[in-house]
């Protein structure tokens, strides 16, 4: 179980420092729902959703006056708030607009 455990933190030290973010977040990997970003009032919400199921949606975190969003190649972290902060992993082929 100690390697488990290891391999884990490691594993998650290197996807924090892919997206270059400093903090210590929940990761929800989410890779194979679709998402999108919307404005209301000034907020940013991220939604995301499979096929066939309800939408999920929470608050984005602000971070410098402007939405906590990480863009990568082929993925986006984007830090929003479900009762705490977490860091949602999403591929950027299923982002809808």
């Amino acid at each position: 179980m100690k390697k488990v455990v290891q391999e884990y933190l490691r594993t998650k030290n290197n996807l924090v420092q892919y997206f270059d973010i400093t903090g210590d977040y929940f990761l929800k990997p989410v890779v194979n729902y679709n998402w999108r970003i919307k404005l209301n009032e000034d907020v940013y919400f991220l939604a995301y959703w499979l096929d066939d199921a309800p939408v999920s949606e929470c608050v984005i975190v602000n971070k410098g006056g402007k939405p906590f969003i990480v863009e990568k190649q082929d993925y986006t972290m984007v830090v929003g708030i479900e009762c705490v902060k977490i860091g949602f992993i999403l591929k950027n082929s299923n982002k809808s607009e």
